[in-house]
């Protein structure tokens, strides 16, 4: 979908419900900022726990307790060269098969621009939750789902990120 031009900044935010009260599955929500050719032009363009914002201040991760994490977007302060923004998660020690339904709702300051509910995971350690784009002179959005047997680590290097062994 476009996304409406009044809309510079917004969050895309990941909700998940599995696991007991006393010990939820750690997902991870993660971006990549890439550029044309697919992959992050430098490491600082992935944003995670350890590096919660982008050099240029248009993606930054925020942690709302242990079941919801965003990724908040600033569209004015993306670097021409980024292309696409990559929503991801990981799980650690278990699937999202055993995570169950991400629900995910991009908010804009005074609406949601969009919701889904990705529920067909079995296997998966990673995934593409959703893509913001370039196409046109336009940003779009799209809902993906599309997971990967890897943990973060291998996630993060089929994006073009260099991690250390």
């Amino acid at each position: 979908m476009d996304i409406p031009t009044d809309v510079t900044e917004f969050t895309v935010n990941v909700a998940w419900s599995a696991g007991h009260a006393d010990d939820p599955h750690a997902v991870d929500v993660v971006a990549f900022e890439l550029g044309g050719y697919g992959q992050v032009p430098s490491d600082d363009e992935f944003v995670f726990y350890n590096q919660p914002a982008s050099p240029d201040g248009a993606v930054r991760l925020s942690i709302d307790g242990d079941r919801e994490q965003g990724i908040g977007i600033d569209l004015t302060a993306v670097d021409p060269e980024i292309q696409r923004i990559t929503v991801g998660a990981a799980v650690d020690g278990a699937t999202f098969g055993d995570v169950g339904a991400l629900s995910i709702t991009v908010d804009a300051t005074e609406f949601t621009v969009a919701t889904a509910v990705l529920d067909a995971a079995t296997t998966e350690q990673s995934m593409i939750i959703a893509e913001i784009y370039r196409r046109n002179g336009m940003w779009r959005l799209r809902a993906l789902g599309q997971g990967y047997d890897d943990g973060l680590g291998e996630f993060a290097v089929l994006h073009g990120v260099e991690v250390e062994g």
